[in-house]
């Protein structure tokens, strides 16, 4: 799943293109993947019973409106309009922003499909997602994507020691789950938090609690570089991610322990240990982490 290096290199790359263009016409080729306000709030997809869906308003999806400014947060995507509207994006496995000249076909599993005036011209916007685990959903005004923001901890390339060492201070879990909570800390997933844990020589099954200033400090440094240095590289494609333009990172290219157990760590040369925690294989140097 992309993590907050891949929907960064997103964001920069859509801007470009997307700030200050105009949205002329939307296509909705699957209503299922909008939520839209009164909806289920994770979305039609996700519901068993059959639920026929509200028709989406003029305004949405933005149409007849300016693109004002591209933010994010975390994992999360917000395009905001020059009339105040925003519609948050989340890429999930498999999903991917496109900016395509106008005409010709359309990309598989092509859900929703913008065409907007831009500086250099028209262009077409693609929403696609073969997994359908992303989506789009609506927020009326710029303060409702803040307080949707609220819930979420501090945005993993900002984050401060002091306030990353209360949120795990306060709890008990492995660091590794902590670190993939977003609500300690926003835009982690299991390739950063393995990474940072092992520039960091932290263990991801120490406990939080047992973390000492000096630890979350360390921490939080590396956590700064290693999401930088993926940024500048494009972030990891591993699979399905690609850019607005289409194409794929490169920053698996300089991934130090994940998905890589068994190999020899690139420090010390010992094997890389791997279990599962939270869910997830990790993988780390028993040598090397403190």
């Amino acid at each position: 799943m992309p993590e907050l290096p891949e929907v960064e290199t997103l964001r920069r790359s859509l801007e470009p293109d997307l700030l200050n263009a105009t949205v002329r016409r939307v296509r909705v080729y699957r209503r299922d993947v909008v939520v839209a306000p009164g909806d289920p709030m994770g979305g039609f997809s996700r519901q068993r019973a059959a639920i026929k869906p509200t028709r989406l308003g003029r305004g949405d999806l933005l149409t007849d409106q300016t693109v004002r400014s591209i933010r994010r947060h975390g994992k999360q995507l917000a395009v905001v309009s020059d009339a105040g509207r925003a519609l948050l994006v989340h890429l999930g496995m498999t999903g991917q922003v496109l900016v395509q000249p106008p005409g010709g076909s359309l990309p598989d599993h092509a859900h929703v499909v913008w065409s907007v005036d831009t500086a250099a011209g028209p262009k077409r916007l693609v929403f696609r997602d073969p997994r359908r685990f992303g989506g789009l959903w609506v927020v009326p005004t710029v303060d409702a994507l803040k307080e949707r923001w609220r819930g979420l901890g501090p945005d993993a390339l900002g984050v401060q020691p002091p306030d990353l060492a209360a949120r795990l201070a306060a709890t008990r879990r492995p660091l590794k789950a902590a670190l993939l909570d977003q609500t300690v800390i926003a835009g982690l997933g299991n390739i950063y938090v393995d990474e940072a844990c092992h520039a960091a020589h932290l263990r991801p099954d120490r406990r939080t609690d047992t973390l000492c200033r000096g630890d979350v400090a360390r921490l939080v440094t590396e956590i700064h570089a290693v999401l930088a240095i993926a940024i500048g590289l494009g972030g990891s494609t591993l699979r399905d991610y690609r850019n607005a333009h289409g194409h794929p990172g490169d920053a698996t290219r300089r991934h130090a322990v994940y998905g890589r157990a068994g190999e020899p760590c690139p420090a010390c040369g010992q094997p890389l240990s791997s279990e599962i925690l939270a869910g997830r294989t990790t993988v780390w140097c028993a040598r090397c982490a403190r």
